[in-house]
């Protein structure tokens, strides 16, 4: 037997190595089936055996974009067309080299959407983009998952998360400048969550719809607007003022359904609150005024009622 391994036994070894998940360890042994390989002459197997080194790194594994990105350069230009396997299922040279692509624009822009970082437009159409390059994969398995997370993720399956984001991105860009197109957007970023299986997501922006879509009108001034919390915001009333006559005159209403918040115009609002912060400030003076008077009688009080100081 001999005592060095040649290097299509080290490469056995990490392919091993990979199948009982020791992923540091295998990537350690294929960069070493590289070496060895290479210089036995094997250069298509020695590439081979860096793409899987590389494959099973940690920043690959963690999906760091820029790793991805380098991985599917190398593949496109080292290994033709040629067949692997690193793991269960078999995969051409360009279809992995395509999807670690497609895997690092997702990392990208998925990140950039949910940090509101980057021109909302340009991520909308680059979320947009990379749902339509998924979708043209169909019911191809995507290799990463099933590698590191033992799922089977379909790549058509992100195309309605890809494209929910992006309406939702437009939706954020939209809600202090047009409340009702903002609704528009997240009405379709709702409808793609129901499709993609996130319930939550989909009630989440079913809320905001809601919120943007709802038009009133401000109980104290008459002025119209769209979008609680926007345009307009509610105030809490003492009593239930829906018998009063004259509200249903306007086609919008000035009070909720509950009849114990009114709709008030920012305007309104914003004259409302600097009136009552006046208010508080003249009664906190004029209760500081009672309480020092209140304060200097009984200092009087007590130093008249003290014993005058001298002989008995």
């Amino acid at each position: 037997m001999p005592i060095f391994k040649s290097g299509s036994a080290t490469m056995e070894q990490g392919l091993d190595l990979a199948r009982r998940r020791d992923f540091v360890r295998a990537s350690q042994t294929f960069a070493e089936a590289s070496r060895k390989l290479a210089r036995e002459g094997g250069i298509l197997d020695a590439n081979c055996a860096k793409a899987y080194s590389d494959l099973f790194s940690p920043a690959v594994m963690h999906g760091d974009p820029a790793a991805l990105l380098n991985l599917s350069s190398f593949i496109r230009s080292a290994l033709g067309s040629a067949q692997l396997q690193p793991g269960p299922r078999a995969i051409s040279a360009p279809e992995l080299a395509t999807q670690l692509e497609l895997d690092a624009r997702y990392t990208g822009l998925v990140t950039a959407a949910r940090s509101h970082s980057g021109t909302p437009e340009d991520l909308a159409k680059g979320l947009q983009a990379l749902a339509h390059d998924y979708g043209e994969l169909g019911d191809q398995v995507l290799l990463l998952p099933e590698l590191f997370n033992q799922q089977a993720v379909l790549a058509e399956s992100r195309v309605p998360m890809l494209m929910a984001l992006s309406f939702e991105t437009l939706g954020s860009s939209k809600e202090g400048s047009d409340p009702l197109a903002a609704a528009e957007h997240f009405q379709t970023a709702q409808q793609y969550w129901t499709q993609a299986g996130n319930a939550a997501a989909a009630d989440s922006a079913a809320a905001r719809v809601g919120r943007l879509a709802l038009q009133a009108k401000c109980w104290f001034c008459g002025r119209e607007g769209v979008g609680h919390g926007i345009q307009f915001v509610s105030m809490p009333i003492d009593q239930d003022v829906t018998g009063l006559k004259g509200l249903d005159s306007s086609p919008l209403p000035s009070l909720d359904r509950s009849g114990r918040n009114v709709f008030v115009c920012k305007g309104c609002y914003s004259a409302v609150g600097g009136l009552a912060d006046r208010i508080a400030i003249q009664r906190a003076g004029e209760a500081e005024i009672r309480l020092s008077a209140r304060i200097q009688a009984i200092e009087v009080r007590l130093s008249s009622s003290s014993p005058a100081r001298g002989y008995r």
